[in-house]
């Protein structure tokens, strides 16, 4: 795997002063920069010399911790400093020698993949005809996903044992997700029901803290998510909600992203995973108990406003807008655009995940989301891609409307004003949820995994409930579109 590989290559145990020369932007591929914090090193970006020369002298030069210093352009470097470092090149080439440079960057997203298969290189492979038919005949065979999806999800097992905090639970979210695109790419099932069972635990214990933890690189809980994206520093900010997109879905569609660089972390939703109730919370700044009608999206593009006068904006600088094709104001300095595109394929999807990643790689395909990335960065927004819930295969068990106190799209989920109204199936194939984040006057059931209120034995893909695939959403931001 690649992790493995740049730490072998890295040699970390046995060094302590360590100057990385990151000149083709490597990071891009994958941020290494995460593995040298790991190993205890304290990161330093080469900037210019006079500056890095003084920090140098008064604190590098003598001290104790792991020093790991960044040059990713073109620079002098002073002879004297350079051998007080082991010096290490991370690019694609230095990575792997055998294989073509410019073509591996075609497959960024797949690196890790490559990694792996990469043992099976026994020869040079350097032209970009041979690298191609490498990646396509060796790294992306069925033959090595299979290998590759089967180490991950033991990798996966190992990090559910362990897991605790809720960024644990994220790094867990995007390795399902990854495993889950492989092994659909190919007609693979993989049995990870285990890391839903495990997660359903730090539901119960911790997602209740979640509104006060302090996210540093995406908000806790997507509540916060305004006011993460608002501090900034950008004075135009817009935030792009693709209603119902999983981090499966995001694998999909970001492989179709030609020449936009992002960095990729993610949140949590609301639970239940409704769209009136996540997605309100999270244009709104608001928990749901706080809201007039929080099973209603009739408030939202006002909730919204008022979210944003909150955090400094006047009312014409606020806009909430709808599709890939939006009348942007050049007073806009906030902007939501919510997409309902991946919403509407789940609940109109009878294919499961397979059909998802299907219609996703139309999707990805058609360039909407894409163009609308780059009108906006063209606009001088700083540009955000997030979900208010996800998705997750289920298998209907018969429905009742019987004392449910909303009617949703989501059917993993009722709300119940009464336990005199309770329902037979509810005590068969749903949890009750102790309500967290809402408003107490009403009773929450939500359902088991692969179950759904849907017609009984009906295959759907929907939301409303709290494993992984709905809970944990993407949170994007866009770094350059080229």
């Amino acid at each position: 795997m690649i992790k493995e590989r740049i730490e072998a290559m890295i040699n970390l145990p046995d060094v302590s002063k360590l100057m990385v020369f990151d000149l083709h932007c490597f990071s891009r591929v994958f941020e290494y920069k995460e593995i040298l914090t790991e190993h205890g090193f304290k990161i330093v970006h080469y900037m210019n010399v006079e500056a890095f020369r003084l920090v140098y002298e008064e604190s590098l030069k003598t001290s104790a911790e792991r020093i790991a210093v960044i040059v990713d352009c073109e620079i002098y470097l002073p002879y004297d400093i350079q051998q007080k470092f082991r010096k290490v090149d991370v690019s694609l080439t230095a990575i792997f020698p055998k294989l073509h440079s410019e073509i591996l960057a075609k497959y960024a997203r797949d690196v890790d993949l490559i990694s792996f298969a990469y043992e099976k290189c026994y020869a040079s492979m350097r032209t970009p005809a041979e690298t191609e038919g490498f990646i396509q005949a060796t790294a992306l065979s069925e033959a090595t996903i299979i290998q590759y999806c089967t180490k991950k999800t033991a990798l996966l097992k190992n990090l559910c044992e362990s897991a605790s905090r809720y960024t644990d639970w994220i790094v867990v979210a995007k390795l399902k997700a990854l495993i889950q695109y492989y092994s659909v790419s190919v007609n693979l099932t993989m049995d990870l029901s285990f890391a839903n069972e495990a997660f359903m635990r730090f539901i119960e214990n911790g997602y209740a803290r979640l509104s006060s933890e302090l996210g540093m690189v995406a908000p806790a809980i997507i509540t916060k998510m305004l006011g993460f994206i608002c501090n900034t520093g950008n004075p135009k900010v817009a935030l792009i909600v693709m209603d119902g997109m999983s981090l499966f879905d995001f694998e999909v569609i970001s492989r179709h992203f030609d020449g936009i660089e992002y960095s990729l972390n993610a949140s949590f939703a609301l639970i239940p995973t409704t769209t009136p109730i996540s997605r309100q919370s999270l244009l709104s700044g608001k928990y749901p108990r706080e809201l007039e009608k929080p099973f209603s999206l009739a408030n939202e593009e006002k909730e919204f406003i008022v979210a944003g006068v909150s955090l400094g904006y006047a009312n014409n600088q606020i806009q909430y807008l709808r599709g890939y094709e939006p009348n942007i104001s050049h007073f806009t300095k906030l902007a939501t655009v919510i997409i309902n595109d991946v919403d509407e394929i789940v609940h109109g999807q009878r294919q499961g995940r397979v059909g998802m990643f299907n219609d996703m790689q139309v999707l990805g395909k058609s360039r909407n989301l894409q163009k609308l990335i780059s009108t906006l960065v063209k606009l001088g927004f700083e540009v955000y891609i997030t979900s208010d819930h996800g998705n997750t295969p289920c298998v209907g068990v018969g429905g009742f409307r019987s004392g449910v106190e909303i009617q949703s799209k989501s059917m993993r989920m009722a709300v119940l004003k009464d336990f005199a109204d309770k329902h037979s199936l509810l005590d068969q194939y749903a949890t009750e949820y102790p309500g967290h984040y809402l408003d107490k006057n009403f009773n929450y059931f939500v359902c088991e995994p692969g179950v759904s209120f849907d017609n009984k034995g009906e295959s759907v893909m929907t939301h409303g409930g709290m494993t992984i695939d709905e809970v944990i959403v993407p949170f994007i931001k866009i770094k350059e579109v080229k």
